[in-house]
């Protein structure tokens, strides 16, 4: 899945339920989870307004159909779909091809895995249109005990350009079988059974999402290009999670869906060029539970609307290149249920600026300053409630503020490239990760006054000559919450609930956002035949929540993975086939737990102070794996 293909970006990190790259995976930029980044197809949001959530197992084989990936660190410029808090991703959508041709491929693998897809161009056709289609079908017995996915995913595309003008459709209908393992393992288990899934197999999902947009782009004169674009977005199904008090099996039911529009246009006069953007769109989500065999327990409804607009502006003079970006953000939620919550607005306005000068054709400079606003996720606002059973304010949780500011340098030398990047993230009511779960999974968050993020990131890739290529990124980091307060359950002697305290930490490190990620890869490729390549990843360890205990942290971890490509077509002359040999975990690293939670406790003894006890739990990558793929093309 796409996180662990993002991974070797700088400051990225992920982590899997199921413990391979399939299913339910998440990544993070510089700690900073993927609920609150700014996530996009052709521009297009793909998260759901309400909780900013993407689930990429909605439609499985993603990459097949992207043509390229574009991860921007920190606030950056203005965009459409949701606030890029800590950073923004952008998929590009597959063009269809000019030629006429179809594409295979199988693949098999360790835990069960196995996939199958195959895609038709039909090249230039009449009215000069070119239409794509793709279907993929995956399943994966998961590295975890009764962790499986079935997936299905059909893609479709279809493009018309002439000189002046280019039309683009694009759009997957996916659906997804899951079994769940959102819960992490003992390390005491882990260290016995390294599959283990605290889960039972009754607990599972069924899912669909549904993504269609239509985009046209218009040349007009010599220095005006207009843009408008259409999507729908609907994600669809339900969860089953058994209740340990009554040993019901609750399933829980979603139906949500969003329609928007896109407006663009970009001109050029002289030095100057300036790009204005608006974006309108209007969601709504059915949330309902019922008891499997029984009666409907809870019905409601969540609605969401947003307006945004943006001006950018940019002079360019001969070495130096000035702008500005100012973006002005309107959002609005309701909650409609038992709980008379009524409805909360926002209004929001997002001022960016920055400078890059080239002192010569192979050194840059830059620097950048911009501030984001963004309001909470309805999860937030409930604290963690699928249906509201108080009557919860939801405008208890502030919105979060980040003022970020970023310099740098690049060199281009040959087949060099070096980057230097340093960064500031300082956040106001940061909506920060408490390490817990609610209910039904979800993660916890509430605000913290001050926080903030510091470090550099370096890359390099050197080609050192047409058959070898070396690439490294680094980030090294800072990273604090001025004051935490964690709530801490009390057990007397006996082991009977007692008391519940709340202790107060200052300067202390954010939940899962390690120091260090180093990322290091080697390709040779000494003729169109052969092919190898090596990816290293060394992660330094991360707090397990966020009192800064020593003793409640994920371990360090190297990881190493290896690829074999190999053109049959010396033999088989019909296909162009190719063998492309995946290894992951190459040295079977037992200890890949790249993230989790703790549990923190007191024990009250007899006469003496109480003592702080607590549990690690991890959620395990998978070891020594190896997946084969055959590919055709035709």
């Amino acid at each position: 899945e796409m996180p662990f293909l993002i991974g070797p970006a700088p400051s990225t990190n992920f982590n899997s339920d199921n413990g391979i790259a399939s299913g339910y995976s998440y990544f993070n930029v510089r700690g900073i989870t993927q609920t609150r980044l700014n996530i996009t197809l052709d521009g297009v949001p793909l998260q759901d307004p309400e909780d900013q959530a993407l689930y990429f197992s909605n439609f499985g084989d993603f990459a097949s159909a992207v043509d390229s990936v574009q991860v921007q660190r920190g606030v950056g410029t203005s965009s459409y779909g949701s606030a890029s808090y800590g950073g923004s991703v952008n998929f590009a959508s597959v063009n269809p091809s000019d030629d006429a041709r179809v594409q295979g491929q199988l693949t098999g693998g360790s835990w069960g895995t196995g996939r199958g897809t195959i895609a038709a161009d039909s090249g230039r056709v009449g009215g000069g249109f070119s239409f794509y289609g793709r279907f993929s079908a995956q399943t994966t017995d998961g590295f975890r005990e009764h962790s499986g996915t079935d997936q299905k995913t059909l893609y479709f595309g279809a493009t018309r350009q002439d000189e002046r003008s280019l039309f683009k459709l694009f759009g997957f209908v996916g659906r997804s079988q899951n079994q769940l393992a959102y819960l992490a393992s003992e390390e005491a288990v882990l260290e016995e059974n390294l599959r283990d899934n605290p889960l039972p197999p009754t607990e599972e999902d069924d899912f669909g999402q549904d993504f269609v947009q239509l985009q046209y782009t218009r040349l007009v004169g010599d220095s005006t290009t207009l843009m408008a674009q259409g999507y729908y977005n609907g994600a669809q199904g339900w969860f089953r999670i058994q209740d340990w008090l009554s040993d019901d099996l609750l399933e829980y039911g979603l139906d949500g869906h969003f329609v928007g529009l896109i407006l663009g246009a970009t001109h050029q006069a002289g030095s100057v060029s300036l790009n204005w953007g608006a974006h309108v769109n209007d969601f709504t989500r059915d949330h309902a539970m019922e008891i499997v065999g029984g009666a409907p327990q809870y019905a409601n409804t969540g609605l969401k609307n947003e307006a945004s607009t943006f001006l950018k502006a940019a002079w360019d003079l001969d070495r130096t290149q000035i702008w500005a970006d100012a973006q002005v953000r309107y959002a609005r939620f309701e909650y409609q249920g038992d709980q008379d919550l009524g409805s909360v607005d926002w209004t929001f306005f997002n001022p960016k600026a920055g400078i890059r000068f080239d002192p010569s054709p192979t050194v840059g400079l830059y620097a950048f300053i911009g501030r984001m606003s963004r309001e909470p996720a309805r999860s937030d606002m409930l604290l963690g409630e699928d249906n509201a059973t108080v009557p919860h304010d939801l405008t208890a949780v502030k919105p979060e503020k980040v003022l970020n500011i970023e310099a740098g340098a690049e060199v281009r030398r040959g087949g060099l490239q070096l980057s230097a990047n340093v960064y500031s993230m300082d956040f106001e009511d940061e909506i920060a990760l408490s390490g817990e779960l609610s209910d039904i999974g979800l993660p916890v968050r509430r605000n913290v006054p001050r926080s903030f993020r510091r470090g550099v990131e370096l890359g390099l890739t050197c080609r050192l000559d047409p058959a070898w290529r070396v690439m490294a990124t680094a980030n090294f980091s800072r990273n604090r919450i001025e004051e935490w307060t964690q709530y801490y359950d009390v057990y007397d002697a006996d082991g009977a609930w007692a008391d519940s305290v709340a202790v107060v930490h200052e300067d202390v490190p954010p939940l899962l956002t390690p120091d260090v990620l180093l990322n290091g890869a080697v390709d040779w490729t000494p003729s169109p035949v052969i092919g190898l390549g090596l990816v290293g990843r060394w992660v330094a360890e991360s707090q397990l929540d966020n009192t800064g205990n020593p003793d409640f942290r994920t371990p360090s971890w190297f990881n190493l993975d290896g690829r074999l490509t190999l053109s049959l077509s010396r033999w088989v002359k019909a296909g162009d086939p190719k063998i492309r040999v995946q290894g992951t975990n190459l040295l079977n690293n037992e200890r890949l737990w790249p993230s989790g939670y703790s549990y923190l406790y007191f024990v009250e003894g007899a006469g003496a102070a109480p003592s702080l006890e607590g549990t690690s739990y991890y959620y395990p990558l998978a070891i020594r794996s190896v997946f084969v793929t055959l590919d055709v093309t035709f």
